[in-house]
């Protein structure tokens, strides 16, 4: 089942030239899907028109059977679609986290007992349930980037897009969020699709977009495209680390399998490779 499907769709910004040019495009329910490119070539744009933050310039976006040009239908499609900045600081608009993540309920009109379940369900999703009281300008990148997705999971949606939502983060950070991106989709069955130029969070994905130009130019499950080295860094795109190695292993005369994303993987490909050489020696 698709939560959001569009057809011929285009956007320009300045009316001539289109920064997205897609024919056909869906996101299934339930699945995560990752999208890739280098700058500038349009995955961000396609995030906010497939959430309807913007409007196709001409074509069709539909999220959850809503037509995102209805009008009469901007508040059930807002909240079917959340979308979690490249910036926490952008989103958080309180200076209490548990206060931070009521706005949006509060907003809403829902009862005051509800908003203290809501608001305890959401942190409990990202980890943050020991910090409900704390300052929001106190937290990490990492924690305040979890506090603004527990914001937009108080609004209850049944889709999250990531907007480059790991780019300012150090090294744990990405990891605290990707592992609340994995539990949100795989444990509460929350329609994932995050924007990355990060190729190890994009091999945890269901599916991988990567587009050039405004346009789709490879769509498939992460092993089908990361076999593809070649065509990937003709776009201007790097490898996952493991993915490298074992390319430029490929390149250098040892016959290993492509399309390798994991390090156990990695190992396991390695090991019998040695295996099967000492096997044929003896």
């Amino acid at each position: 089942m698709n939560f959001i499907e569009a057809e011929n769709l285009k956007f320009s910004y300045d009316g001539t030239n289109n920064v997205v040019d897609i024919p056909k495009l869906f996101i299934e329910k339930g699945k995560h899907t990752a999208i890739l490119g280098h700058n500038g070539s349009g995955k961000s744009t396609l995030a906010k028109l497939l959430s309807g933050i913007l409007l196709p310039t001409s074509g069709k976006v539909v999220v959850n059977s809503y037509d995102t040009t209805d009008e009469s239908k901007f508040y059930d499609i807002r909240k079917s679609c959340g979308m979690v900045f490249q910036n926490p600081d952008n989103q958080i608009v309180a200076s209490v986290v548990e206060e931070d993540v009521a706005f949006a309920p509060e907003n809403l009109g829902i009862i005051p007992v509800r908003i203290r379940e809501i608001v305890e369900e959401c942190l409990f999703a990202v980890n943050m349930t020991e910090y409900s009281r704390h300052s929001t300008y106190k937290l990490s990148g990492g924690q305040k980037q979890r506090v603004a997705i527990a914001g937009i999971l108080a609004m209850q949606p049944e889709c999250v897009f990531f907007d480059e939502a790991t780019a300012m983060l150090d090294p744990i950070g990405r990891k605290e969020i990707m592992s609340a991106v994995d539990r949100l989709n795989k444990e509460l069955g929350i329609t994932v699709v995050s924007i990355t130029h990060y190729m190890n969070e994009a091999v945890e994905a269901d599916r991988v977009i990567v587009m050039n130009k405004g346009e789709i130019v490879m769509d498939g499950d992460p092993v089908s495209v990361f076999s593809m080295p070649e065509e990937l860094q003709g776009y201007g795109l790097a490898l996952p680390q493991v993915t490298e190695l074992f390319y430029h292993l490929e390149k250098d005369g040892y016959k290993l399998p492509r399309g390798v994303l994991h390090t156990m993987q990695a190992a396991d490909a390695i090991e019998n490779y040695v295996k099967g050489k000492n096997d044929a020696r003896s």
